[in-house]
This record gives C-alpha cells, structure tokens and sequence, in this order.
C-alpha cells in the first residue's frame, strides 16, 4: 500500500479520510522536518489548506486582508513541494497548497479576490463544509478532466465548494490552468510535464464520505502506487 505524507495543518482528519479511502496510508509531515528526510520513504505529497501564503515571497506588500499561516508553513512546504517534483513524487495540492505550489516555481497570487476582482462570486462559504459555492470550468484533456469527466458525466463542469479569498494569478512556468470559476478566478493548476502534479482550490478532502472528488486522491494514490512498484 503506497504511503502518502501530509504537510500538517489544522484540521487533518478530512485529508487523511480521502487518503485512506483512496486506497493508501498516510504520515502527517510536521513543520520544521528538513524536507529531505520529510519525504524519505513516501510515495506521494499532499498539501493541505490553511491561512495566507507571504506575499513577500512572491514579491508583493501584504494587502489589508492578508492573514499569516503558522511561523515556517511557508518555508517548510514551499520545500517539500521543490523537493518532491525534483523527485518525481505525485503530488496534490489543496486550496492553500495549490497557491504555494505556484508561488514554490514562480507564480503569483490574487490577494484577495473580494477586493481585486471585479464582480467576483462569493469564494468563502464555510457552513456547511460542502456547501456548494459555485461550478467550476475543466479544460478537457487536462489532468483534471481526465480524473473527473466520469463523475462529470463526460462534461467539462463540477460543482465546488469554496474557502479561500487568495486564488493563483500568473501560473509558475511549466504550469498551466485547467480549472477556472465562471467570474475567471484560477480553481485549478496542474505541470503537464513529469509525475501527477495538480493543485485545486477547493476543499475535494471535505467530500470524504460521498465519494464525489475520491478521483482526485485515487489518482494522487495510483501513481503513487506506479512511483511505488518502479523504485
């Protein structure tokens, strides 16, 4: 059974849920382990939600909303995920970690989307978990699309929930988007090139219990399991 490590965060027990049920063990990966010996042993890289990547770290003065993550999140995961592409291990990213995943390679970020763009939906629905917010746009024969077009019914269109106010704005180089809200913020980034590497905006750990993003993590699961059998 491949072993997928967890960056931690606060609220663990949804990502380990959607781990488990996707068919794999995990290991919570605590701030401040060297990133080497974090990902020793694993199969597979799960970055968790949480509070705002630093802007600094993409260049950019905080705006008014910013709101810092635990002291070392930033540094500690922006590690993992530049380790772990250079090792070639799967890798899924989740609303946070898809924003550090873009700025770990050069990307940058929307601040704050209530504020920065124009007649933006409501991104932050927090009651219940899996509210639905709104739909979001897949590009076909995305990495994306190609985990969710069966529970999509062959569309190009899922329905998410949504918690964040940061979204990714200019994609790192070797990233693209495959996964925009209908007011155009960025839901989804993946790298074309090299091992399963995808970041999505939403919260698919929250869906646990009714299956509808288990693809995500059975596919973050399936190549770990190839990544596995191959080393």
């Amino acid at each position: 059974m491949p072993l997928i490590g967890i960056a931690a965060c606060a609220r663990m027990h949804d990502y380990e849920e959607s781990v488990q049920r996707a068919g794999a063990e995990s290991r919570v990966l605590q701030i401040g382990a060297a990133s080497g010996e974090a990902l020793r042993g694993l199969d597979g890289l799960l970055l968790a939600g949480g509070e705002d990547v630093d802007p600094a770290l993409f260049g950019e003065p905080p705006h008014p909303s910013f709101r810092p993550a635990e002291p070392g999140r930033d540094e500690h995961e922006m590690a993992l995920v530049r380790a772990a592409v250079s090792a070639g291990l799967p890798l899924l990213a989740i609303c946070r970690g898809a924003q550090v995943l873009n700025v770990a390679f050069g990307g940058t970020l929307v601040q704050d989307i209530p504020t920065l763009v124009p007649d933006a939906l409501s991104h932050y629905i927090d009651t219940p978990p899996s509210a639905i917010a709104h739909e979001v746009w897949m590009t076909r024969d995305s990495l994306l699309w190609s985990l969710m077009r069966e529970a999509a019914e062959g569309e190009d269109t899922v329905q998410v929930n949504s918690r964040h106010h940061q979204a990714v704005a200019r994609p790192a180089d070797g990233f693209v988007v495959c996964g925009t809200a209908p007011d155009g913020v960025v839901e989804a980034v993946e790298r074309p090139e090299g091992a399963f590497c995808l970041g999505v905006q939403w919260h698919p750990e929250n869906f646990w219990r009714t299956g509808e993003f288990r693809p995500l993590f059975e596919g973050l699961v399936r190549a770990a399991e190839t990544r596995r059998q191959k080393s």
